[in-house]
């Protein structure tokens, strides 16, 4: 989900000929300043590995002040007012869109349409006495909306390009037929630890207007095209939560019919991902938003954080560990033969992979005939791998996928915000280590882990609150109670082998502290 603003000024003006108090009837210049702001709530859904959707709702502000100069650069007043312009605001909801989207080896392609829900004002050609509105914040018609993007990733720098158009077919029942939209835009994004920066090129334009079958020349949307550069910089406050702010500054301003000057264009935006989808588009047009750092090659062993903080590296020395992959490009998870393997989908930037895994490495280090970890990079959210194993299910960072020795899949997970240590305990469980079971006032901690079918399990509690009921924990496996005291603070141990599938309920003495165990 991204919310975004975008808004810019607009200094236009026309020679007219009008009645001047004081003056007569004298040629004059209308010279209109324009703001014109956007919000816009954007919504993007994976709804499997290659197909999505998108909706985006824009509220737009529109204010307009007038001058007019003679010919020495005056200002000067009207004897009648105009019809044509006023000091004014105008505000509403502009038409949404409603998209689908394929990706597939770097290119994406959305296609939908624009829904008339804005305000359309009537004719302004049929009463030219009278005030009238030239500013349309719809279109009262449903418009086709096709756009084509593409990115590579190479190191640490992402190039993208992007062609979108929106075709108009029929004027609305007020008789306003709206012009066809244009966009095209090529760009550069480069990591810098939790932040990322980009710069680019993008093209505008729009074809004109039409009244009940008339093309006018005189007011309106005539046609236009805009070229600017374009400037920008995100930061990832999370994994989940970046904001992102850009700069467009147009070297070309072209409108038929008169004279249009735009210094800039500002853009900012906050993006926020539920589940796990890649973060919306970080800009009107623009099909790239990525959390990327500067880490590059390197991974926790090789002794940096992405803060540039050294660590110490990572002792492998007889474990059965190995990258998996180029980085950030598809891969297929073949299990290794004869061992637990796990997959560890990981990136730079992510934080809470830090933790985990030297977590996974002691696993493969303790039993390395029997577990083999397999780590993948998946650089950003905008790769290949991504839409291949995260997207279609909405999974996160950090994320583990567990097949058994016999190749089964056992354990699929990603790690929310405080369910790291839950997670890495059902992973000691599965791997055939240890599940650290902690035991206070407030429960049982994990209070669910996941374990293998039909091999060995220890599950280590430990006591460490006098107060609650958790003085002995009490469950039923395969038919036959089992019941042991927790003495305070001391380990207790109990290993288990679990014949079938399914879940386990335990609880302490009195039943008021619950826990479960997940047999896969």
């Amino acid at each position: 989900m991204r919310l975004g603003w975008i808004a810019t000024t607009l200094d236009t003006q026309h020679d007219d000929f009008d009645d001047v108090e004081g003056q007569g009837a004298i040629p004059i210049i209308h010279d209109q300043d324009i703001t014109v702001s956007e919000a816009r709530l954007s919504l993007d859904v994976g709804l499997t590995a290659r197909f999505g959707a998108s909706l985006v709702l824009p509220f737009r502000v529109v204010s307009t002040r007038i001058r007019y100069l003679d010919g020495g650069g005056t200002s000067v007043d009207l004897v009648n007012e105009s019809t044509h312009h006023r000091n004014e605001t105008l505000n509403g909801i502009a038409d949404p869109m409603l998209l689908g989207s394929y990706a597939r080896s770097g290119f994406t392609v959305r296609l939908g349409a624009s829904l008339p829900i804005g305000r359309t004002e009537n004719d302004p050609f049929m009463n030219d006495d009278v005030p009238h509105q030239h500013i349309q914040l719809g279109t009262g018609t449903v418009n086709p909306v096709l756009s084509l993007s593409y990115g590579y990733t190479f190191g640490k720098w992402r190039a993208s390009g992007v062609l979108f158009t929106q075709q108009s077919f029929y004027e609305n029942s007020k008789g306003y037929y709206p012009g066809d939209r244009y966009a095209a835009g090529v760009s550069l994004r480069r990591a810098l630890g939790p932040w990322s920066v980009r710069g680019g090129l993008e093209v505008q334009g729009e074809t004109y207007e039409r009244w009940n079958g008339v093309r006018y020349t005189e007011e309106g949307n005539q046609g236009r095209i805009d070229a600017m550069v374009a400037a920008g910089a995100s930061y990832a406050m999370t994994a989940d939560l970046s904001i992102d702010l850009a700069l467009k500054v147009p070297f070309i301003n072209h409108v038929v019919g008169g004279q249009l000057n735009m210094p800039a264009l500002l853009e900012i935006g906050a993006s926020y991902a539920f589940g796990k989808a890649a973060p919306p588009p970080a800009a009107a047009h623009e099909d790239e938003h990525e959390h990327g750092d500067e880490h590059g090659d390197e991974h926790a062993e090789h002794g940096q954080h992405g803060d540039g903080t050294v660590v110490p590296p990572l002792d492998m020395t007889g474990a059965d560990v190995a990258d998996l992959g180029s980085k950030g490009s598809a891969v297929e998870l073949t299990p290794v033969p004869g061992k637990i393997t796990i997959f560890d989908f990981w990136a730079p930037w992510c934080v809470p992979c830090k933790t985990l895994e030297p977590a996974l490495v002691e696993m493969a280090k303790a039993n390395p005939s029997g577990i083999a970890l397999r780590r993948i990079d998946i650089v950003d959210w905008e790769t290949p791998v991504v839409a291949q194993h995260l997207t279609p299910k909405g999974f996160s960072l950090p994320h583990v996928k567990i097949y058994s020795a016999t190749g089964e899949l056992v354990f699929e997970q990603s790690s929310g915000p405080g369910k790291l240590q839950s997670m890495i305990e059902s992973i000691r469980a599965l791997a055939g280590n240890t599940a650290h079971i902690t035991v206070d006032q407030r429960g049982f901690s994990p209070a669910n882990v996941t374990v293998p079918r039909g091999v060995p399990v220890t599950l280590r509690f430990t006591r460490t609150s006098a107060k609650g009921c958790g003085t002995e924990v009490l469950m039923t496996v395969d038919g036959k109670p089992i019941k042991k005291d927790l003495p305070l603070d001391q380990p207790v141990e109990l290993t288990l082998t679990f014949s079938t599938a399914g879940v386990i309920n335990y609880a302490c003495a009195m039943d008021m502290m619950r826990g479960t165990i997940t047999v896969r």
